[in-house]
Protein backbone atom coordinates (compact mmCIF):
# COMPACT_ATOMS: atom_id res chain seq x y z
CA UNK A 1 0.00 0.00 0.00
CA UNK A 2 1.77 3.40 -0.80
CA UNK A 3 1.45 6.02 1.79
CA UNK A 4 1.54 8.88 -1.22
CA UNK A 5 -1.51 11.19 -1.27
CA UNK A 6 -3.30 12.90 -3.78
CA UNK A 7 -1.58 16.19 -2.41
CA UNK A 8 1.70 14.74 -2.42
CA UNK A 9 1.55 13.41 -6.34
CA UNK A 10 0.08 16.85 -7.09
CA UNK A 11 3.42 18.55 -5.38
CA UNK A 12 5.26 16.04 -7.34
CA UNK A 13 3.74 17.28 -10.27
CA UNK A 14 4.54 20.53 -9.58
CA UNK A 15 8.09 20.13 -8.88
CA UNK A 16 8.16 18.13 -12.50
CA UNK A 17 6.56 21.38 -14.08
CA UNK A 18 8.96 23.55 -12.63
CA UNK A 19 12.07 21.61 -12.81
CA UNK A 20 12.68 22.64 -16.95
CA UNK A 21 14.12 25.79 -18.33
CA UNK A 22 12.23 28.70 -17.49
CA UNK A 23 10.70 30.55 -20.75
CA UNK A 24 10.99 34.42 -22.04
CA UNK A 25 10.18 36.73 -19.10
CA UNK A 26 8.96 33.86 -16.69
CA UNK A 27 10.05 34.03 -12.83
CA UNK A 28 12.14 31.08 -11.25
CA UNK A 29 9.69 30.31 -8.37
CA UNK A 30 10.72 26.82 -7.24
CA UNK A 31 13.59 26.29 -5.29
CA UNK A 32 14.74 22.81 -4.65
CA UNK A 33 16.30 23.19 -1.09
CA UNK A 34 13.03 23.94 -0.03
CA UNK A 35 11.53 19.97 -1.39
CA UNK A 36 14.53 18.45 -1.90
CA UNK A 37 12.44 14.85 -2.78
CA UNK A 38 13.23 13.20 -5.94
CA UNK A 39 10.63 13.60 -8.84
CA UNK A 40 9.04 10.53 -9.88
CA UNK A 41 8.65 10.71 -13.38
CA UNK A 42 5.82 8.66 -14.33
CA UNK A 43 3.48 9.67 -11.42
CA UNK A 44 4.14 13.44 -12.85
CA UNK A 45 3.17 12.13 -16.73
CA UNK A 46 0.12 10.85 -15.14
CA UNK A 47 -1.19 13.80 -13.74
CA UNK A 48 -0.39 15.92 -16.59
CA UNK A 49 -2.28 13.49 -18.44
CA UNK A 50 -5.08 13.69 -15.90
CA UNK A 51 -4.97 17.73 -15.79
CA UNK A 52 -5.10 18.33 -19.60
CA UNK A 53 -7.89 16.52 -20.03
CA UNK A 54 -9.85 18.96 -17.53
CA UNK A 55 -12.39 21.30 -18.52
CA UNK A 56 -9.99 24.88 -18.57
CA UNK A 57 -12.06 26.58 -15.83
CA UNK A 58 -10.93 23.43 -13.91
CA UNK A 59 -7.32 23.12 -14.77
CA UNK A 60 -6.91 26.35 -13.27
CA UNK A 61 -8.43 25.64 -10.31
CA UNK A 62 -5.23 23.54 -9.85
CA UNK A 63 -3.04 25.63 -11.26
CA UNK A 64 -4.01 28.39 -8.51
CA UNK A 65 -3.44 25.35 -6.00
CA UNK A 66 -0.38 24.19 -7.04
CA UNK A 67 2.05 25.24 -9.68
CA UNK A 68 0.87 29.31 -8.91
CA UNK A 69 0.25 28.67 -5.58
CA UNK A 70 3.59 30.55 -4.52
CA UNK A 71 4.14 32.70 -7.53
CA UNK A 72 1.05 34.69 -8.49
CA UNK A 73 -1.12 33.95 -5.64
CA UNK A 74 2.33 34.25 -3.01
CA UNK A 75 1.56 35.06 0.25
CA UNK A 76 -2.50 34.86 0.15
CA UNK A 77 -4.34 32.44 2.63
CA UNK A 78 -6.69 30.57 1.21
CA UNK A 79 -9.62 32.61 1.59
CA UNK A 80 -8.20 35.26 -0.30
CA UNK A 81 -6.51 32.88 -2.78
CA UNK A 82 -9.37 31.33 -3.86
CA UNK A 83 -11.48 34.71 -4.04
CA UNK A 84 -8.08 35.73 -6.53
CA UNK A 85 -8.92 32.29 -8.44
CA UNK A 86 -12.22 32.64 -9.05
CA UNK A 87 -11.92 36.28 -10.41
CA UNK A 88 -8.89 35.11 -12.66
CA UNK A 89 -10.71 32.09 -13.49
CA UNK A 90 -13.90 34.26 -14.62
CA UNK A 91 -12.41 37.02 -16.35
CA UNK A 92 -10.19 34.40 -18.49
CA UNK A 93 -12.95 32.00 -18.79
CA UNK A 94 -16.43 33.71 -18.80
CA UNK A 95 -17.37 30.77 -16.16
CA UNK A 96 -18.62 32.00 -13.10
CA UNK A 97 -18.01 29.52 -10.00
CA UNK A 98 -18.80 29.60 -6.01
CA UNK A 99 -16.29 29.21 -3.66
CA UNK A 100 -18.36 25.75 -3.14
CA UNK A 101 -17.69 24.72 -6.84
CA UNK A 102 -14.19 25.12 -6.63
CA UNK A 103 -13.16 23.47 -3.46
CA UNK A 104 -15.64 20.30 -4.92
CA UNK A 105 -13.75 20.33 -8.50
CA UNK A 106 -10.53 20.61 -6.46
CA UNK A 107 -11.03 18.11 -4.25
CA UNK A 108 -12.30 15.31 -7.13
CA UNK A 109 -9.08 15.99 -8.90
CA UNK A 110 -7.07 15.46 -5.90
CA UNK A 111 -9.02 12.07 -4.78
CA UNK A 112 -8.61 11.17 -8.63
CA UNK A 113 -5.34 11.50 -8.35
CA UNK A 114 -4.46 9.44 -5.48
CA UNK A 115 -7.01 6.68 -6.51
CA UNK A 116 -5.48 6.34 -9.82
CA UNK A 117 -1.77 6.61 -8.65
CA UNK A 118 -1.72 5.99 -5.04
Amino acid sequence: MSSLTGDDLLWNWCRWSWSGTCVGNMAIHYDEDVDPRPINFDHAMAVEAMHAALPWHERMIVIAEYTQKNNMFAGMDAKTRIRAALRWIETTTEIRLTEGEYKIYLGMFRNQVERRLA
